[in-house]
């Protein structure tokens, strides 16, 4: 949807609520103190019917004010359907909850040696570098609180998959130029301006990789050799790779990859038994959060939803067609994912991206 016209949509809907449109446009760089869902109170007007459950027009629309109104509705409703499962299972989760997750992206800042009184600052400017902002990070960070507390009994970490996560973590890797092209043709083209031209191989994998994730770091990839979930042919061909020679063609689906090396990187001196408590608890995480995204497109598509408001109606269809589209999108690129990448996390903001947990 073309920017001017959500800009319209929003401020139509703060005009159609009583608030000065003028507000509708203010900074996003205020630090917010608390925009979740809110229940309307008994006799106050809502935004929306959930489950039966009103929420409160008052509070949504004080919290338009630091995010956009389809990105916020999204969030609202997602967080309210996990609120209710929780409570349904008798669950809590509350602000303490939300600010250990918080507390903990803030640990791994302070454990990068970065300042106390600066963090935040770093913080915000982390997410401004990957198009976030601070509101709606903390409501994600909210959502992955709920996703881990529904998720605690559901999933169990295997010993193999600790080993296997400990080869992919500790042993010897590759670092190298992944290009993705589609076709033989496309091959020949890359190989020419690498091998015969001496372009670098990084603006080659920025200009020609389909995939566009890698392509933005000139086509870098970390190849754990010892990762079996990555297909054997792209370890061994990076295992026997050497300094400025690029690849043969890997077949994979429709598309052909060629690899060129970076560097080699030897397997780290650290046995299992020091880190083995760790992975676990990363992996748990992991498992946890997948668990927890499959529950909530369980939630969502169960949930009984009325929009009261007329401005907010016409978001609503608009944000469940860009979301059918998303969905479209992310099962076709899911279908020709790159091996070598690491799969997206789906659960919004969620701190394992900045500093992992």
């Amino acid at each position: 949807m073309r920017h001017w016209a959500k800009k319209t949509l929003i401020t139509g809907l703060l005009i159609c609520m009583g608030l000065p449109a003028e507000r509708a446009m203010a900074s996003t760089n205020v630090i917010p103190h608390d925009i979740l869902p809110e229940v309307a109170k008994p006799g106050q007007p809502a935004v929306a019917i959930v489950n039966g459950e009103a929420l409160s027009e008052k509070k949504f629309v004080s919290s338009l004010i630091l995010l956009g109104g389809m990105q916020l509705m999204r969030q609202w409703f997602e967080l309210t359907l996990l609120r209710q499962a929780c409570e349904k299972a008798g669950l809590h989760v509350g602000k303490k909850q939300i600010q250990a997750q918080m507390n903990f992206v803030l640990q791994n800042l302070a454990a990068q040696k970065i300042p106390a009184d600066e963090r935040m600052i770093a913080l915000q400017r982390l997410l401004a570098a990957r198009g976030k902002t601070l509101p709606s990070f903390e409501l994600g960070l909210a959502r992955t609180a709920y996703m881990e507390a529904l998720a605690k009994g559901h999933v169990k970490v295997t010993k193999e998959q600790i080993r296997l996560s400990y080869e992919s973590q500790y042993g010897p890797k590759v670092l190298a130029r992944d290009i993705v092209v589609s076709g033989f043709s496309q091959a020949v083209t890359v190989r020419d301006l690498i091998e015969k031209k001496h372009d670098s191989a990084a603006k080659v994998a920025a200009t020609y990789s389909l995939d566009k994730q890698s392509a933005a770091h000139g086509g870098e990839v970390l190849i754990p050799l010892k990762d079996t979930a990555i297909p054997r042919i792209f370890r061994s061909t990076a295992a026997r790779l050497r300094k400025g020679h690029l690849s043969s063609g890997i077949p994979m689906g429709n598309d052909i990859h060629l690899l060129w090396l970076v560097k080699k990187i030897p397997a780290q001196n650290v046995p299992l038994a020091s880190v083995e408590k760790e992975i676990k608890a990363n992996l748990t995480r992991i498992l946890e959060l997948q668990w927890g995204q499959r529950e909530i497109q369980k939630l969502v598509t169960a949930a009984k939803i009325k929009i009261k408001n007329p401005v907010l109606r016409g978001l609503y269809a608009v944000l469940k067609k860009e979301v059918a589209a998303q969905r479209a999108a992310m099962q076709g690129a899911q279908n020709k994912k790159n091996p070598l990448l690491p799969m997206q996390s789906t659960s919004g903001s969620n701190p394992a991206r900045i500093g992992g947990k």
